[in-house]
């Protein structure tokens, strides 16, 4: 009987073949670029979520500044006309030191005219009201592939006792 010769031709040292370490380094580079991806899209999310908060802050102050305005009485009647054009903030500056910077986020805060209106539970008409509502907008170009502005608004009824 004649013996058959083995077909397949045993390793006598140890080792990587070269396969085996190309499959190592595409699942490797697979992994980090999943990471990296998750990391980036992260810091993108919290830097949203800041610039966010930044513009509720701003819009805050400028809604409490109006309220002061006419609980103290001085309007005139180009105040009372509201802002249409708008006031420019800066919401977002990683490099703070630099005024033009363009990775920066501005933010423009408008005011709508303010109506002077009367309850209904007052007949005499001694207690009027301001319906105070402002609005921020501002481009998010960095996470927003849409260009779409984002917008906050906030309404207030602001009474005030003569």
């Amino acid at each position: 009987m004649k013996q058959k010769r083995q077909a397949w031709v045993t390793r006598s040292s140890p080792g990587f073949t070269l396969i085996e370490v190309m499959v190592g380094i595409i699942i490797m580079a697979a992994t980090a670029a999943t990471m990296f991806y998750g990391v980036s899209y992260a810091r993108s999310q919290a830097r949203k979520i800041i610039i966010q908060q930044r513009a509720l802050e701003e819009l805050r102050s400028q809604m409490d500044y109006w309220m002061v305005r006419i609980l103290d009485g001085n309007l005139t009647n180009h105040e009372l006309l509201g802002d249409t054009r708008g006031t420019e903030v800066i919401l977002y500056n990683p490099d703070a030191d630099e005024q033009d910077d363009e990775e920066a986020f501005k933010a423009l805060i408008y005011r709508e005219p303010m109506e002077r209106g009367y309850s209904d539970h007052d007949p005499q008409e001694d207690s009027p009201y301001y319906w105070l509502e402002m609005y921020i907008k501002w481009s998010d170009h960095l996470g927003d592939p849409t260009g779409e502005p984002m917008e906050l608004r906030m309404q207030y009824s602001v009474f005030k006792n003569l």
